[in-house]
């Protein structure tokens, strides 16, 4: 079937499953499982366990309702964009079985800001939620200088509606016009103090390119370091099509990105760097190629106090998220862990 068509079933039947508490009972007996040994308190706010939702697959904030039961801690909305946006032309989803990946082409596609904060006015909060927060996928948008004014809409709407718990601005998606314009040091410099000028209080991460060498990763990470960021999601999709780990041959015509297994290699190797030269300094969430325990274990142990998926939901199945998070507490209690707050990072300690 076509992988579009399954996410929107999906998206749909989540919607209705969120919204009787039979159902969203139900849905918490399958898929739900919880120890207190999974807990951590960052940036104020209360994580039941290190697993969320990645931003991309509720992109208008329909399954608020229904995704805690599943046995994520929290989610990410969006990406949001000041204007709404149908998305990129089709085809712009494409399965990549061998590789455990997809190919994702949406291009910010979203209900936009004003829509999704009415949306979700009127939804119960259970556990935290992340705005990813992006610039809409215009050509009036597609300037340093418009994309950032586009931004400052989005979170000053945000802002005002107080449902935020925390931010993440995208600055790494590549299906967009203009391009990564804030993946440039100079230009994300420009956005980051636009932002500072919001007075925001709430926790802000940034969702980082991992196509990047690790010098010019750094250079990003130099001007972050200057503003009053929390913490970093490493990373986004994977640009390369030609990366040893895709397995699959991709259509020429076929753009995007790549999600899933692809991104793992890259994004554990930024992660470890990033902590081991800024785990002072930033929360680090961990997303890219999440299948199974010992891929969320291996990026916790190199430096991420939390991590994100849904290409390994996609294909492992959505029971996928509490054997996750029971694996890691029965690791944890083996290797004389009390909390996974503790794993964070130990391959860096002696």
């Amino acid at each position: 079937m076509d992988p579009e068509f399954v996410h929107d079933r999906f998206v749909s039947i989540g919607s209705f499953l969120g919204q009787y508490k039979w159902t969203r009972a139900f849905t918490r007996f399958c898929f739900h499982w919880s120890d207190s040994s999974l807990s951590q308190k960052i940036g104020g706010l209360v994580f039941e366990n290190p697993v969320g939702l990645s931003a991309g697959f509720d992109k208008s904030g329909k399954l608020t309702q229904i995704i805690p039961d599943i046995g994520f801690s929290y989610m990410q909305i969006g990406s949001v964009t000041a204007h709404p946006y149908e998305g990129n032309p089709r085809p712009r989803l494409r399965r990549l079985k061998k590789s455990k990946a997809l190919v994702v082409y949406y291009g910010l596609k979203n209900d936009g800001v004003e829509v999704i904060i009415s949306r979700l006015k009127k939804a119960k909060k259970r556990f935290p939620w992340g705005f990813s927060v992006a610039k809409t996928n215009s050509r009036n948008a597609s300037s340093c200088e418009d994309g950032i004014k586009d931004y400052i809409a989005s979170l000053k709407a945000l802002e005002s509606s107080g449902l935020a718990d925390f931010y993440t601005i995208n600055i790494s998606c590549p299906n967009t016009f203009g391009g990564e314009p804030y993946v440039e040091p100079h230009r994300l410099k420009k956005l980051l103090e636009a932002i500072e000028k919001l007075k925001i209080k709430k926790p802000i991460f940034l969702k980082m390119p991992i196509n990047l060498k690790w010098k010019d990763f750094k250079s990003l990470l130099e001007v972050i370091s200057k503003f009053m960021i929390t913490g970093l999601v490493i990373g986004n999709l994977n640009k390369d099509h030609k990366d040893d780990a895709i397995k699959d041959v991709i259509p020429k015509n076929m753009k995007g990105g790549i999600s899933g297994k692809p991104c793992q290699r890259n994004s554990d190797r930024l992660i470890s760097k990033t902590y081991k030269d800024y785990g002072d300094q930033f929360i680090i969430i961990g997303v890219g190629g999440v299948f199974t325990v010992d891929d969320a274990w291996e990026k916790i142990r190199k430096g991420a106090s939390l991590i994100q998926l849904i290409t390994g939901m996609i294909y492992m199945g959505p029971q996928q998220i509490g054997e996750i998070n029971k694996g890691i507490a029965k690791r944890l209690k083996r290797e004389g862990y009390t909390s996974v707050s503790q794993l964070v990072g130990s391959a860096h300690r002696s």
